[in-house]
């Protein structure tokens, strides 16, 4: 029977044993996460409040977290690291209004509450290592100055944990596609954390190891889920501003193009611009004070014209025409009918001509020219 009773204890001595490993172990797991998110936040290129926020609840979680893991061998300088995890349901109440709110997310009214559940903490933690190191005998006052600071904490602490409940409850049904679904995500994880909790606080009372598992599974769930929810919610409002920037910039760009094919449609046709000798993009781009690019991007996009030089070429073919069917410029050489057209030879001319037309010059003059005898002749 004693061998039995031997027996029995060295087992359950090495299962608690086992369990406290594992329970070290998912401490860790739950102080790499926390350290691993904090340095995630500093390459956020456009940081908003709530990064900020977050990056200090999973510091202050790690820190309390290092203070589990050190309660055993650094003899009360644990209090001094339970200080620093003075933001843990406070900075997750104002991470959640950042969240979830547009405008006057987190006013100064807001930091001093939170401030205020700090300084609780810091008090508690900071007693309890002067307690440690000198294992003074506190009077009846400090006593329940302490204990009523320890009881105000915890009321405090599970109010602001309602109201981040409470910030993605407000405006649900008003929320839509991808911000219902945040919602839904955030309010989800945050019912399954509480709830495990309790659950495990109520049905497990003597058996603190099952409530350190339920608490620590349920910080892992509510980080990752929050980290989730930054990059989910920001990365589509940045997807969203892009989006409205590209119809603001295509809708400034098109005003901008219209007025400037107006400038460009009265020099070259209006004046007739297009009869400067060694027209270029250039010199409409110095004249109106507008990039080359700009001008050429107007000829593409607006007039239809595949480049510069075959939009002027179609103006002067077309001016040339009018030359070559005048009766009293009959007379004038095809080289002259170019030149006063804007070529600057008769080579270019011709091409220019029979790309338009099919044939050249002359051949279109004598075409037109037959056309008119035939005409005279049947009147």
């Amino acid at each position: 029977m004693n061998a039995f009773g031997v027996t029995v204890r060295v087992s359950v001595s090495i299962n608690i044993l086992s369990i406290t490993m594992t329970i070290e172990n998912y401490y860790l797991l739950l102080l790499s996460l926390c350290c691993t998110l904090v340095v995630a936040q500093l390459f956020v290129k456009e940081k908003k409040a709530a990064h900020l926020l977050f990056a200090l609840v999973c510091g202050s979680i790690a820190l309390a977290t290092t203070k589990k893991l050190t309660q055993d061998s650094l003899n009360g300088y644990q209090y001094l690291i339970g200080i620093g995890a003075c933001v843990t349901c406070n900075g997750f109440w104002l991470l959640a209004r950042a969240l979830f709110r547009e405008k006057n997310a987190i006013l100064k009214r807001h930091i001093v509450f939170a401030a205020a559940i700090a300084a609780l903490v810091v008090w508690r933690q900071g007693y309890l290592f002067i307690d440690s190191q000198l294992h003074m005998n506190a009077n009846g006052f400090v006593e329940w100055l302490n204990s009523a600071a320890y009881e105000l904490t915890l009321l405090l602490s599970s109010s602001v944990l309602m109201l981040a409940f409470w910030e993605g409850c407000r405006g649900f049904s008003q929320s839509q596609g991808p911000e219902k679904a945040q919602r839904v995500l955030f309010l989800c994880a945050y019912f399954i954390c509480v709830a495990g909790t309790k659950l495990a606080e109520n049905r497990f009372a003597d058996n603190r190891e099952v409530q350190e598992w339920a608490v620590t599974s349920a910080a892992i769930l509510i980080i990752l889920t929050a980290q989730v929810l930054l990059y989910w919610r920001f990365s589509t409002q940045r997807t969203i501003t892009s989006v409205r920037y590209a119809r603001s910039s295509e809708s400034t760009q098109a005003e901008g193009d219209n007025e400037l094919q107006q400038q460009v449609e009265h020099f070259l046709i209006t004046q007739k611009g297009y009869l400067k000798e060694g027209l270029k993009v250039a010199d409409l781009a110095q004249q109106f004070n507008q990039p080359e690019y700009k001008i050429s991007r107007v000829i593409r996009q607006n007039l239809k014209a595949r480049n510069f030089s075959q939009l002027v070429n179609e103006l002067r073919v077309a001016h040339a025409k009018v030359l070559l069917q005048d009766p009293t410029k009959q007379h004038w050489p095809v080289l002259v009918v170019g030149l006063e057209s804007g070529f600057a030879s008769v080579g270019p001319f011709t091409r220019a001509f029979k790309i338009a037309t099919g044939t050249t010059p002359n051949q279109f003059r004598k075409q037109t020219n037959h056309m008119q005898v035939l005409s005279e002749a049947q009147e």
